[in-house]
């Protein structure tokens, strides 16, 4: 597993006004599908999904997409980051 690193994810936080309208409505639809009353409950948070955890949600697969685009071991593979995620 990875953890990002401070600059990774200062990257991400800056890289969130890029992202368009529609992946982030997509984003959340996914999220709001996803996230059961049950599901939240097992992880320590309320339903509805609260705007904070939303956020956190969206700079969480930000984070990713950079990460992933740094990966040397994929880009040897020939791996696009920008068609993953």
């Amino acid at each position: 597993m990875l953890s990002p690193n401070a600059e990774q994810i200062e990257t991400a936080v800056d890289g969130l006004k890029s992202v368009t309208t529609f992946i982030r409505e997509s984003q959340q639809k996914e999220l709001t599908s996803a996230m059961g009353a049950d599901t939240l409950e097992k992880m320590g948070s309320t339903y509805p999904l609260t705007h904070d955890f939303r956020l956190g949600y969206e700079l969480g697969l930000q984070t990713a997409r950079i990460v992933i685009a740094q990966s040397v071991a994929l880009r040897l593979k020939d791996v696009n980051p920008e068609e993953v995620l």
